[in-house]
């Protein structure tokens, strides 16, 4: 998920993207703030301020709350990666987008410790900045409506984020709860389905009050539980897995002046999808039956090339199945000391996942 973006800058080492989404609700939520800036002026006991009222300032406040939301959505996700940080788990980029944002971690502690620490933090920033704005806010002009804007934000970002739904941080909170008494995965699969119903409570709450955004968040949040509960009975069923574990050793590796004609005769006798090029002993690249569709079948597989994925034996199977969906990979090329002993592919993942779902252990890749 969000993998694209427009990166921003870093921060303490960890990139800031930018979902195209974020340049639409951006001004949208400007306007809908600046639209009703005499509601909150009243809902914030500040009075009419008609200067405030006047030209360009309604707008111009909007977008400021609204920058000022997304700055704070950003503080919530760097407090998950300066806890997870300090736990040992690296985050590989931080990405606002249509519905706030999201710290992508290398991975979810299993410690139920470390998981409530780093799913806390995060309230934990945004309930600080409604403490900080609710201390330093004024009693009218641009700065009363900001500083109270904000301090309600953050205070309702932390509350909405306790829900006990994943993947907001109150469904981790709820998990690591569970995973102290009972084994991991049968706590991911509780804590999805009260987030399935809380889902469901929110989106007929968005029909009943007619509020899209609400609803959009309702289905966010049933599908990306859906997708928490599958991410770990993966991560369960290759864990301890190596790269060496399940590549196909020893690979069929076909020459770069090899006629593409004759590369899907060998793809159809050793029911394979993909050859690594080799040439004198060095690793050319790797070609794919879904990098050939519409080829020349006379011309040599040099010409179709593609970039080869490089993983190591020792690299775990969970990490490599990992880098090839986020890189769009449908295989990747296994070298020891810079030679080729072996290709890993998505269909070997798939087969060491049903095996180990059907109790299993120590499965071997083969094509």
């Amino acid at each position: 998920m969000l993998q694209r973006g427009l990166l921003l800058f870093p921060v303490l080492g960890i990139p800031i993207y930018l979902d195209l989404s974020f340049l639409v609700v951006l001004p949208l939520w400007a306007f809908l703030i600046g639209s009703n800036l005499p509601l909150y002026l009243q809902l914030f006991g500040l009075g009419t301020d008609p200067s405030l009222l006047q030209g360009p300032w309604p707008f111009l406040l909007g977008l400021l709350a609204a920058l000022g939301l997304f700055l704070s959505v950003l503080l919530h996700e760097l407090g998950h990666a300066l806890a997870a940080r300090s736990l040992g788990v690296a985050t590989r980029r931080i990405t606002l987008w249509l519905l706030g944002g999201v710290a992508q971690m290398e991975r979810i502690p299993r410690e139920p410790p470390k998981e409530l620490k780093i799913a806390l933090a995060g309230p934990g920033v945004s309930f600080a900045l409604a403490l900080l704005f609710r201390l330093v806010w004024g009693e009218g002009g641009a700065w009363g409506f900001l500083s109270h804007y904000l301090a309600w934000v953050n205070l309702m970002l932390g509350l909405f984020n306790l829900l006990p739904a994943l993947p907001l941080d109150g469904g981790r909170v709820y998990r690591a709860l569970l995973a102290l008494r009972r084994p991991y995965l049968r706590a991911t699969r509780q804590a999805v389905a009260l987030s399935q119903g809380v889902a469901v409570a929110l989106g007929l709450l968005g029909l009943l009050v007619l509020n899209p955004f609400l609803i959009l968040v309702a289905f966010f949040v049933y599908m990306a539980s859906r997708a928490e509960a599958e991410a770990t009975l993966l991560a369960q069923a290759l864990e301890g897995l190596k790269v060496r574990d399940l590549m196909t050793q020893d690979p069929i590796a076909i020459p770069p002046h090899l006629p593409v004609a004759e590369a899907l005769s060998l793809a159809l006798a050793y029911r394979v999808s993909g050859f690594p090029v080799v040439e004198g002993g060095q690793v050319l690249g790797v070609v794919g039956l879904e990098g050939l569709e519409g080829a020349d079948l006379q011309a040599p597989v040099a010409r179709y090339l593609q970039v080869p994925l490089i993983l190591s034996p020792e690299d775990e199977a969970l990490s490599a199945l990992e880098r090839m969906a986020e890189r769009g990979y449908a295989r990747g090329l296994v070298l020891k000391g810079g030679r080729l002993v072996g290709i890993l592919s998505k269909t070997d993942l798939l087969r060491a996942f049903q095996v180990r779902l059907l109790g299993l252990d120590r499965p071997t890749g083969v094509g």
